[in-house]
């Protein structure tokens, strides 16, 4: 059974071929979480898009708690954490924005994402079985070569920030969601953790619907199977 969760903010569960993928794991400051930590035991792989501490979460502690997964991000990022967290390289899977990277019967890549970060370039996550894929674009704005994600990976989810002040706003990802044409659905995260971010998703979902695609609003913790 594969299938996404939202777990509040920016933290994406996602299951497939029998992997436990999580990005962007903020679980103990994450006001929205319906899950507590050890909620994370049995990852498989652990996505961070850029190291930003409301996306950079919980990671290291993650990866202590389950040696056997795996790190996703910028090798640059992936590299500050060995550094400065002792994350063991074995852990890792050194990647950039580019190609898929095949691991265990899944397929990673990363993407370009317009926004700010300390140690690397941020980025978007594509999960992939190559029956269905799942683009997470991270914290972005809109950017023109969204159409090239939608072209090059075609998703068939796209999780899309909406919230606004330091990311797309719900109008902006309307706009996003038109260019990376999503083959199933759109679904709006990272957005109402705190009040800097406080918006309406009832008007990315309307957008979305006026503009011909289906848009999944979740709850903390509710899932979609795939």
């Amino acid at each position: 059974m594969s299938q996404i969760r939202w777990l509040g903010h920016a933290a994406v569960e996602i299951l497939i071929s029998g992997k436990r993928v999580i990005i962007d794991p903020l679980i103990k400051d994450n006001p929205l979480s319906p899950v507590k930590l050890n909620y994370l035991e049995g990852v498989s792989v652990v996505g961070v898009t850029h190291d930003h501490y409301d996306h950079l979460g919980d990671v290291v502690e993650i990866l202590k708690m389950n040696s056997n997964a795996k790190l996703f991000a910028t090798f640059d990022l992936e590299m500050y954490l060995v550094n400065q967290f002792k994350v063991p390289e074995a852990q890792l899977i050194p990647a950039n924005v580019g190609g898929y990277v095949e691991h265990e019967g899944i397929r990673l890549a990363l993407t370009k994402a317009v926004h700010s970060s300390e140690h690397s370039d941020p980025t978007g996550i594509v999960v992939s079985d190559g029956r269905t894929t799942i683009y997470h674009a991270g914290d972005t704005g809109l950017f023109e070569d969204m159409k090239l994600i939608g072209q090059v990976f075609q998703p068939d989810y796209a999780l899309l920030p909406i919230g606004g002040r330091f990311t797309m706003d719900p109008r902006q990802a309307v706009i996003a969601v038109d260019m990376i044409k999503p083959r199933k659905a759109a679904i709006p995260i990272h957005f109402n953790t705190w009040d800097m971010i406080r918006v309406d998703p009832q008007e990315f979902v309307k957008g979305v619907k006026d503009k011909g695609y289906e848009a999944i609003l979740l709850q903390p913790g509710q899932s979609i199977e795939l």
